[in-house]
Order: structure tokens, then sequence, then C-alpha cells
């Protein structure tokens, strides 16, 4: 078994819950419990980025869509041993080109203050005002 096999990039793969799940709660921390991404995934986005070293889930991102002009970036997650890497810079970058040959006209995202220059950097997004609530 090749100790490094080649990371591969994926549009819409088919996830399973259970491993988006861990991937989830390993890079977030949170109680780990199954969320049903499939299903959420299906009904919500306009699509989403896997990342795969040979057949384990390293990384993962979500396009959500208004069903207009707008989509939204959520839930850029690698996994704590593979951040670092340029697996979520790729991630981004995947997703950006599957906007850009969709309907899509406007890609939002929102981070907290110390992923600023993540987002930031080569001028990938520019800072907006926007408001949040946490309900």
């Amino acid at each position: 078994m090749d100790p490094h096999p080649p990371l591969r990039f994926a549009w819409r793969e088919e996830i399973i819950d259970r491993e988006v799940s861990a991937l989830h709660a390993a890079a977030f921390g949170g109680d780990g419990g199954l969320e049903p991404w499939a299903e959420r995934l299906e009904h919500y986005s306009l699509g989403w980025v896997t990342a795969r070293r040979g057949e384990e889930l390293v990384g993962f991102c979500n396009v959500i869509t208004d069903g207009g002009r707008h989509a939204f970036l959520l839930d850029v997650i690698v996994g704590p041993g593979h951040q670092g890497t340029g697996i979520g810079r790729s991630l981004v970058l995947h997703a950006i080109e599957r906007c850009r040959a969709s309907h899509v006209e406007w890609l939002h995202v929102d981070f907290e203050a110390d992923l600023g220059d993540f987002y930031m950097a080569d001028g990938l997004f520019r800072r907006t005002t926007a408001g949040i609530l946490r309900i």
C-alpha cells in the first residue's frame, strides 16, 4: 500500500454521512454525532468539493445557493493532520471554478477573524460589511 497516495479532488462526489461528520468533529470539535450530510447536500447545495488521499476523506467544502445569483461557501474543513498543506486553498479554488461554470454571480463567505488571511489572500475574496445573528 502506498504510504502517500495521491490527493484527489471531486465535485459532487457521493459522500457518507459518517465520514463527513467525523471530519467535521475532528476539525471543529463537537460531540461527533452523526449528521445527515448527504440529505442536506442534495436539498440545499449547488455542489460540494471533497479531497481524498487514497480513500480517506481529508477535506470538504460546501456551496449552497439561493437558486439565483448568490452562492455561499460553507464548511471548509480540512482534517487536523492535513491542515497547512494547501488542501483548504485547493478546496476553495475548486469551488470557485465550479461556481464560475454555473449561473452564480456572487460567492459569499463569512469567517472568524483569524481566518481572514486565508480567505483574503491573493484577492480571492474582498471584505464587505455583513451581519450575523446566532439563533
